[in-house]
């Protein structure tokens, strides 16, 4: 079985009536920026928002700091060797373990890595 490669990237939690849903942007790895030993990715939230509006048209016109987001990095030198991954995200989001395992999924995170999940406020709804 062929190992997939990690992904770095961002999502929000939005809720559409009484059901949550994660919506991410995933970015190959091997397409995310690479500064010496850290990883991210080229989206950004108020950028891709417009993109979320037009999946949803439901939520209208909200402003893409209304739900709760985050951000996931990786530090490491060499991504096949292993690292430490940054789940970076809104409490609402990291108070419920399915939402940390459900991103773990999208984003190929393995046993070959370390997670480090934190509150950020830059990620916090108002």
């Amino acid at each position: 079985m062929k190992t997939m490669r990690p992904k770095v990237g961002i999502f929000w939690l939005i809720s559409i009536g009484e059901k949550q849903t994660l919506v991410c942007f995933t970015q190959d790895i091997d397409d995310a920026n690479h500064t010496d030993m850290y990883y991210d990715s080229t989206f950004e939230h108020i950028k891709c928002w417009p993109k979320v509006l037009h999946k949803y048209p439901e939520l209208k016109n909200a402003p893409y700091e209304k739900y709760p987001r985050g951000r996931i990095t990786l530090v490491s030198k060499d991504y096949r060797q292993g690292g430490t991954f940054k789940l970076m995200a809104d409490k609402k989001i990291l108070a419920h373990e399915y939402n940390v395992q459900k991103l773990k999924e999208i984003y190929n995170i393995d046993t070959r890595y370390k997670l480090d999940i934190m509150l950020d406020s830059h990620y916090r709804t108002r």
